[in-house]
């Protein structure tokens, strides 16, 4: 399985090498790069963006069944966001589970990596429902015959998954599964899916007021959908941050909307620039506020320096 990522990450980079030959003009991305950095867009964008991660690090606290710092949910979803534009992989909630668990002793680290799974599986689940809801609502055709043994094939795949864990890791199933009755009882819960999609309705702002510093008009809801296809293609990120990934995706995505080859390309790469800068800012603002706790979390899973060994919890 794992190959064929790494085989359609490298089809994603030779698809952006040829955007790039065929799109790329310095002159022309410099001054719409310029239009819209020097444009109150550009402070709407930051304000959106960030509140995105301010939505999803509080769906995260109130999945977590113990008490834990808001801000300590805030930091892990800002360290993972800079770590994923720093390596090839999307290692950043290696470092999120990590930090949670070493800042809030009360929680280990495996009920950290739980909630940090679950919270990645409601993700994954938003932006499914999202794309999906894109491609109907833009009369795209799919036959209902092909999608329905597809969404089948899946279903059975999941209850194979929780078959075969259930039977084989019995110990580790049931806690797992305690862990998420317990974060479902809480009086809060009820808050966490729509934090997620509201999170990811606000990160579509991105593109959407960048393509209006371009002076195209484009619909809201189509920027949810573009976004959202995007997002869910950095499954196959093969570089750092997913450069090519993204603007390959994104491109395509664009395109389909009926905007021309060229304005797509642009948008693609002055939006995921923009949130290459965000996610550098966020990340060394983190490190300097707490440079050794920081600067020893990196270390401690391999990011920063050499590797230590991680102490033993409970």
């Amino acid at each position: 399985m794992k190959k064929y990522f790494k085989l359609a990450g490298f089809v994603f980079v030779v698809v952006f090498a040829i955007l790039t030959f065929r799109y790329f003009h310095i002159e022309d991305l410099w001054n719409e790069g310029k239009r819209f950095f020097s444009s109150s867009l550009f402070w709407w964008n930051c304000a959106a963006y960030g509140l995105a991660f301010l939505f999803r690090a509080l769906a995260w606290k109130i999945y977590i069944y113990k008490p834990v710092k808001y801000s300590t949910c805030v930091q892990g979803v800002l360290i993972s966001l800079f770590i994923n534009h720093i390596t090839p992989v999307k290692a950043g909630d290696i470092l999120r589970a990590g930090l949670l668990s070493s800042k809030e002793k009360e929680l280990s680290l495996d009920e950290a990596a739980h909630s940090v799974v679950v919270m990645r599986l409601i993700d994954i689940a938003v932006l499914l429902f999202f794309s999906a809801s894109g491609l109907f609502f833009l009369g795209k055709e799919i036959r209902a015959d092909f999608s329905e043994w597809i969404a089948a094939g899946v279903f059975c795949l999941i209850l194979l998954a929780v078959f075969t864990i259930k039977k084989y890791m019995p110990a580790f199933f049931h806690k797992h599964l305690t862990m998420a009755k317990l974060a479902a009882k809480q009086k809060n819960s009820l808050f966490i899916v729509p934090l997620v999609i509201g999170s990811w309705i606000l990160e579509s702002v991105v593109v959407w007021n960048i393509l209006k510093s371009m002076d195209l008009s484009f619909p809201f809801f189509q920027s949810i959908w573009v976004n959202s296809l995007t997002v869910g293609g950095q499954v196959f990120q093969f570089t750092p941050g997913g450069i090519s990934t993204y603007e390959s995706v994104m491109t395509a995505a664009l395109v389909l909307t009926g905007l021309g080859g060229k304005d797509a390309y642009t948008a693609a790469l002055l939006s995921h620039s923009f949130k290459f800068i965000f996610s550098y800012l966020s990340g060394f603002i983190l490190i300097l506020s707490s440079p050794a706790h920081m600067i020893g979390e990196l270390r401690r899973n391999g990011f920063w320096g050499k590797k230590v060994q991680n102490e033993k919890r409970i």
